[in-house]
């Protein structure tokens, strides 16, 4: 769930700060930074056409999906879901 102190800090990469120097990060490591990463990706189609640089960045928010789905695997809160599907 997105909280209010992200969703202030999503406001604040889509007012224009985001990465200063235009590259992605090595590993996007927590929700805020994965829905920066959506923003910069945006950002680099929209305004740079850029879509290589838009498609790393994506495949980064797309690692750190899978991490959190596995991480959400293994949490015991979730296995009376797993068993029911």
């Amino acid at each position: 769930m997105v909280r209010r102190r992200t969703l202030r800090r999503v406001r604040a990469i889509a007012a224009g700060r985001g990465c200063q120097d235009g590259t992605a990060p090595a590993v996007v490591a927590t929700e805020a930074e994965c829905l920066e990463q959506i923003l910069e990706a945006f950002r680099d189609i929209a305004d740079r056409d850029d879509i290589h640089q838009a498609a790393d960045r994506l495949a980064l928010v797309q690692d750190w999906i899978r991490r959190a789905a596995e991480r959400a695997a293994a949490d015991p809160i979730f296995v009376g879901l797993r068993l029911a599907s």
